[in-house]
């Protein structure tokens, strides 16, 4: 269903199911990443995964070849650290990896249990509670431990993990805490372990609905597709390209010239994609099953992997 003449600007690639899975490059991903460097096609990587910090992801790229700094890279743990700081939460409960609490971590700390708060964080309540992807650390104890946060109650949490617990009063309710998530996804393309073959995975989402439907609570979602996320995704690109230096037209950069490359047809290509008027193109790697693109509101363009796309968008530069 690929269509003819793709002309950007600039693209907002995915990582996990579209430049690589797991460890494994998609074909030709890691050439087609040099071919739009040479070819002045600024580009922000923007990554869902909550599994690592920003710093570790940027490593884990660097070594299977994907050439890539930190003004390149866009994620979801990235905008829910904004979230939190523009939003003046203090002291969130982080349901996730010890990497991934790196990305919470104020400066001077050396520790993210405790993330961006006072010395004496201990005798104040947790005022959110954020979500990431990270199997061991979404058990019953820790889930619990977030609906009670949620739901204003009573907490001790000093033998199930490192976080200081407080114990809500009702001079702590003048604020309700909130859930902060980076995305909705149920399922997602998983690279072969000991346990099972590559294939679709559970995801994030399920545990997301289960504390709003507990806790009474509508999450706070800013990764992927939300349209704040692709906005600062955007912003960046300004930021870091010279757009009179090798691009057609006056310069200026605007929504329809920018293209959002992944293999998830909501996740990657919904929302926040759709009501800016990115250019969404959907490939048929990772997370993708045959019918994928049939939806109610189905990708401009489809390639069989990310190196077709880029072969095409350059041919018609050519």
């Amino acid at each position: 269903m690929s269509k003819p003449s793709l002309k950007l600007k600039a693209l907002l690639i995915d990582l996990n199911g579209t430049l690589h899975v797991g460890s494994d490059p998609t074909n030709n991903a890691v050439k087609a990443i040099e071919r739009l460097r040479k070819s002045k096609i600024p580009f922000i990587f923007c990554s869902n995964s909550t599994k690592e910090s920003s710093a570790h992801l940027l490593s884990s790229l660097n070594e299977i070849e994907f050439r890539a700094d930190k003004e390149e890279l866009m994620t979801s743990l990235s905008a829910c650290k904004e979230f939190v700081r523009d939003r003046g939460y203090k002291r969130p409960y982080l349901l996730m990896s010890d990497s991934a609490k790196q990305e919470f971590a104020s400066p001077s700390s050396s520790s993210a249990s405790s993330p961006s708060s006072s010395p004496n964080s201990v005798d104040q309540p947790y005022d959110s509670v954020i979500l990431g992807l990270h199997p061991p650390s979404l058990t019953y104890d820790n889930l619990n431990i977030a609906f009670r946060i949620l739901k204003q109650e009573p907490i001790d949490i000093a033998s199930t993990s490192s976080q200081s617990g407080h114990d809500y009063g009702s001079s702590a309710k003048t604020k309700k805490p909130i859930l902060i998530a980076p995305h909705r996804s149920l399922y997602q393309q998983s690279a072969s372990s000991d346990q099972l073959p590559e294939g679709l995975s559970l995801g994030i989402g399920l545990f997301v609905t289960l504390l709003e439907e507990a806790g009474g609570v509508r999450a706070e979602i800013v990764g992927k597709p939300t349209k704040r996320f692709f906005e600062l995704a955007i912003e960046r690109l300004r930021r870091n390209a010279d757009f009179n230096d090798g691009l057609e037209g006056d310069g200026e950069l605007e929504y329809k010239d920018v293209g959002m490359i992944g293999d998830d047809i909501s996740n990657d290509l919904g929302e926040g994609a759709k009501e800016l008027g990115l250019t969404r193109i959907l490939v048929k790697t990772g997370k993708y099953r045959p019918g994928s693109e049939k939806s109610e509101h189905p990708p401009d363009h489809a390639y069989e992997n990310f190196a077709k796309c880029v072969d095409d968008l350059l041919d018609h530069r050519e």
